[in-house]
């Protein structure tokens, strides 16, 4: 084993014994996740009609788009804050996403409004519950960036599963009821909403107060760091849009029945992203304390771009045996959904140039605020307008060509701002 060891620290330049600690752990909680989701998402393919499942689908992507108002760039800095030593950002930037996140609730009552005034209740009641629930689900989940900032990634680890299956019970639950008693659409959707925001926001009720109370009030608070926090939550506002803008457009041309089809190409992908993501989380800690000084940054800017080109080589053997399981992974699982094979085929080469991600992390570690505000607006504009001039001519092709196109022009831009 410590010969294997030794021959990835060589290939990859890295610290692989860290990493491997780091990702065990995480994968760990991971694999707990892709499970339960993996059982509901067979329960919703095949139990749930597919306009039910589209409508749910939609009101998850509105209220992520509005999750800007959660102030996502601000965990970024809670990360980094805390992996420097400043655990009252934490304290201080949770607070601020916590009451920023009770704007979703407002737009989203505002957005139920609107549905009723035109006869559609099941959007209405739908739109009205997640109103409700969606501050302690998007303003609580925060208490994942302080361990992260902390390493202590089996900590960590122990909420998520705890997490997880309180949300995966609850779900489950959900979808049984409506199954058992033939529940109709409006209240099914409100079912699972409820599910939903339940499921992540009382675990996350419970894990922020238990991380809250050990930080001390007089614990310090990194200069400036709030005010980059809002900063990167302001630059976070195009790429939240962008990421859930072809779930919407697919919704209002094509129907719920197009966007669950959609989105069942799209979730083998995303949770495949997920897996390699965790890397990504357990380096950054080492990134955000290694860009401290010019010197160290300058030292970084030579070192990581070998390491994170031959990560390419790993990620492109994941998504050729991929695309070779696909059609028998939904034949056999979803076979509902067999015409999202092809999709979920293509959307996997967004893939292969996954390891440059690091890059951002790393540019947004740098500091540098005009390279951060390039990168921030210019990626995800250039995914939106590919998704609103491709998915009115294509349909689910024209999102599949955006998300690729987006992902390119995403991971190339961070690569060339960094390195430069």
């Amino acid at each position: 084993m410590n010969n294997i060891i030794s021959f990835f620290e060589r290939f990859l330049r890295t610290d692989v014994r860290y990493l491997a600690k780091g990702t065990f752990w995480l994968s760990i909680s991971r694999v707990v996740g892709v499970g339960i989701a993996f059982g509901l998402s067979i329960l919703y393919a095949r139990y749930l009609p597919k306009e039910l499942y589209g409508n749910y689908r939609y009101i998850m992507s509105v209220m992520g788009t509005l999750g800007i108002f959660a102030l996502p760039g601000m965990a970024t800095i809670i990360m980094q804050s805390v992996a420097r030593g400043f655990e009252g950002t934490f304290r201080r930037g949770s607070f601020l996403i916590f009451f920023s996140s009770f704007g979703i609730s407002l737009i989203s009552f505002g957005i139920a409004a609107w549905f009723y005034f035109y006869g559609n209740n099941t959007l209405a009641a739908g739109f009205l519950i997640a109103g409700l629930l969606v501050p302690f689900a998007e303003g609580l989940g925060n208490w994942r960036a302080y361990f992260d900032g902390r390493k202590e990634f089996q900590k960590k680890t122990g909420f998520n599963i705890a997490s997880n299956l309180f949300y995966g019970i609850l779900m489950g639950s959900a979808i049984a009821f409506i199954i058992a008693f033939d529940i109709a659409p409006l209240f099914a959707l409100a079912f699972l909403v409820a599910a939903y925001f339940l499921g992540h926001g009382v675990p996350n009720m419970l894990a922020y107060r238990s991380t809250f109370n050990v930080i001390t009030k007089t614990a310090p608070i990194e200069p400036g760091a709030i005010r980059y926090g809002f900063h990167l939550s302001f630059l976070d506002a195009p790429a939240t849009i962008a990421n859930y803008l072809d779930s919407i457009l697919l919704y209002q041309l094509l129907g719920p029945a197009s966007l669950a089809v959609y989105s069942f190409a799209l979730a083998p992908t995303e949770q495949i992203k997920g897996f390699l993501g965790l890397s990504a989380t357990v380096a950054a800690p080492k990134l955000f304390a290694r860009t401290a000084t010019h010197e160290e940054t300058d030292e970084l800017k030579r070192t990581l771009t070998l390491k994170i080109l031959r990560s390419v080589l790993f990620t492109s053997v994941l998504v050729g045996f991929y695309i070779l399981l696909a059609p028998w992974f939904f034949r056999t699982f979803f076979p509902a959904y067999k015409e999202a094979t092809l999709f979920s085929q293509v959307l996997s080469l967004s893939l292969l140039l996954f390891p440059l991600g690091l890059f951002n992390t790393a540019l947004k570690a740098e500091g540098n605020l005009r390279k951060v505000y390039i990168y921030q607006l210019s990626a995800p504009f250039a995914q939106i307008i590919a998704f609103m001039i491709l998915i009115p001519l294509f349909g689910i092709w024209g999102a599949v060509a955006g998300r690729l196109l987006g992902r390119l022009i995403t991971h190339l831009l961070a690569f060339f701002l960094f390195v430069t």
